[in-house]
């Protein structure tokens, strides 16, 4: 990415608004993600109670962990590159502020959409169906507010200093917070607690509360900025070079093993089962967090390496995990996979994988061949 000195010489001159350019290693990682959440999803909702005590769906399981972080440190990353792109153009921070908010409650937006479809196609149970708060209001939410908070403007462009900041209070204080606002949380009445769903875990309505899981995108930007500071090569198409990426996987590993058995220790000596109301979940939330980390490290360390065809698959799988996440819940959960819930061996179950990968994964072309032929369209019409 080159330098705009014009732009940074004179701010009150905005630059014309261009679409940020990609990095490969993110939306790879992003891939990764999206492959492994359907095939946790599909095993855990087909799977039958015999094949569930298997060595093989407790591997998926363990799988099954990463997506969720994996999914907000690379949002998390992706604000950090997108800032870090605004400001080598010298673009105006207000600009990056709002398309970020505005990205963000696109999401969360169609994260209620997704339980409008639930209840008709599954059935109202109330309230409740309309106001669960899942991954999509997480992540939506979260973008928004950070955006809105922590992108500041120094000098007509995003300061990088106030970015850190907020992300490094983004990454500290909804795990801080967490016990005593989870047991707060019990106490709140509806319909507020409707309300504050989408922030706190409201038992029965907060599937995934940005309290403490938010932490996750603080710790993504601080990832994010680093991997900035040390890409000495603006060619790298994984964002950052190889070494940085698998020194990056070891730090991550470490402390997977280390804070899975830190919380281990912690919930047996407390005599507690582990819950968002328990201080282990700190040590559990580091874990996590870095379990996320794992999925960008590989990301950048195999954008450079894969096959060409794989590559590209998981590319696009990346740049459309929204779609592939609304695609594949209703074959795993609802109404659409109801016939094969529950019922299948762990065999069977991977030949239904495969085929929900491959509609996934054409759900997302689908709709990627939908928008290129609207914008050529419009093209010709302009």
């Amino acid at each position: 990415m080159s330098s705009d000195g014009d732009a940074r010489a004179v701010p009150q001159q905005k630059a014309p608004r261009q679409k940020a350019p990609r990095v490969e290693g993110v939306d790879l990682a992003r891939g990764l993600a999206s492959a492994i959440m359907v095939q946790g999803h599909a095993y855990d909702g087909w799977v039958n109670a015999e094949e569930k005590a298997t060595a093989s769906y407790l591997f998926t399981r363990i799988l099954g962990t990463l997506p969720l972080p994996s999914f907000l440190v690379l949002a998390g990353a992706a604000i950090a590159l997108r800032c870090e792109s605004a400001r080598t153009r010298g673009e105006d921070a207000k600009s990056v502020r709002h398309g970020l908010a505005k990205r963000g409650l696109t999401v969360m937006a169609a994260g209620y959409a997704v339980n409008v479809f639930s209840a008709l196609v599954d059935g109202f149970e109330g309230p409740e169906t309309f106001f669960r708060a899942d991954v999509l209001q997480l992540i939506g939410l979260t973008i928004a507010l950070f955006s809105m908070t922590a992108i500041r403007m120094r000098d007509g462009i995003v300061d990088k200093r106030a970015l850190m900041f907020g992300a490094t209070l983004l990454a500290i204080v909804p795990v801080a917070l967490c016990t005593t606002l989870s047991t707060l949380a019990t106490q709140v009445p509806m319909p507020l607690g409707y309300v504050l769903a989408p922030f706190i875990a409201i038992p029965s309505v907060s599937v995934m509360p940005a309290v403490p899981l938010s932490s996750w995108m603080g710790v993504g930007v601080l990832a994010g900025l680093l991997l900035i500071h040390l890409n000495r090569d603006a060619r790298a198409i994984a964002g950052a070079p190889r070494h940085v990426f698998a020194a990056m996987l070891v730090v991550s590993l470490a402390i997977v093993l280390g804070f899975t058995r830190l919380t281990t220790l912690w919930v047996e000596a407390s005599g507690q089962p582990l819950s968002r109301m328990h201080p282990a979940v700190i040590a559990n939330a580091i874990e996590l967090a870095a379990r996320g980390v794992v999925i960008l490290s590989l990301g950048g360390l195999l954008s450079p390496i894969l096959p060409e065809r794989v590559r590209r698959i998981l590319l696009r799988l990346g740049r459309g995990s929204l779609v592939a996440y609304v695609f594949h819940v209703p074959f795993c959960y609802g109404a659409f996979g109801r016939p094969i819930q529950g019922q299948l061996g762990m065999l069977e179950a991977t030949g239904f994988v495969v085929l929900l990968q491959i509609a996934s994964f054409t759900a997302v072309w689908l709709r990627d061949a939908w928008t290129a032929r609207n914008a050529k369209s419009n093209a010709v019409r302009a």
